[in-house]
């Protein structure tokens, strides 16, 4: 008995969908090479920081290795949702997908639930890992700004939030979409905008305090939950199978 309980339906959906992730290769590749990078090149840029050099200062280069942190819950997803509709229409498996006794939301439950535990697992998994670096091999003046823990707090709010944003705006493109390239990149269209709030807070145009993060995040949850109806809304399954 979990503390939210997770209908059968949707719990059968969820491990058909993680099942899947691995035959699709550049599923596989978005999963596995863009958390690398993006904790390869924060890690790079601490180490590699010089005070006398640096433009910006540690606070700077705290908030550039920051924002790869906070891009990657976005970007992560994006393959993935993209690939959630249009992908198994391309492979005929969506209609009988949708003929089995599944609900609207527990179909769309289904697969948000699927995409957000291999990116936040794998978010969560670099930050650790780039934490675990700083406390270890970063020294010097750009060490204690790293370890400052707003930034941590304002991680794990954030990349929740954001990892489902990306994934209600990607699948909402792919219920529409003829083609998953047109799905990724009109959902990149929507996604890169939306970080504009996290680059003011990382390039400390705006404090990172508990309050902007709180603030942040309360948005975004209440954006979580519109496009959530949307998605309740618009999706038809008619079309979906049909469109062409």
């Amino acid at each position: 008995m979990t503390a939210f309980p997770i209908a059968p339906p949707v719990r059968a959906l969820v491990r058909k969908e993680l099942r899947e992730y691995r035959h699709h290769r550049m599923i596989v590749l978005t999963a596995t090479i863009l958390p690398i990078v993006f904790l390869i090149l924060p890690m790079a840029n601490l180490a590699l920081f010089d005070p006398d050099r640096s433009v910006g200062g540690t606070n700077l280069a705290v908030g550039q290795a920051m924002f790869c942190f906070f891009l990657s819950p976005v970007i992560i997803p994006a393959t993935m949702a993209a690939f959630a509709v249009i992908g198994e229409r391309d492979q005929g498996t969506l209609e009988p997908l949708l003929t089995l006794p599944l609900t609207d939301r527990q179909f769309l439950a289904g697969k948000v639930i699927a995409i957000l535990i291999p990116t936040i697992g794998a978010s969560f998994t670099i930050y650790t890992a780039y934490m675990l670096f700083v406390l270890l091999a970063v020294h010097g003046p750009v060490r204690e700004p790293v370890l400052d823990w707003t930034w941590p707090m304002g991680f794990v709010l954030l990349a929740p939030a954001l990892a489902a944003f990306s994934t209600l705006v990607g699948m909402a493109f792919s219920a529409r979409a003829k083609d998953i390239r047109v799905a990724e990149h009109l959902s990149g269209l929507v996604l890169l905008p939306a970080m504009l709030p996290v680059m003011l807070v990382v390039t400390r145009t705006i404090p990172a305090t508990p309050v902007t993060w709180l603030v942040f995040v309360t948005a975004i949850v209440v954006l979580d939950f519109l496009l959530w109806r949307m998605a309740l809304r618009a999706f038809d399954r008619e079309r979906a199978i049909s469109a062409v």
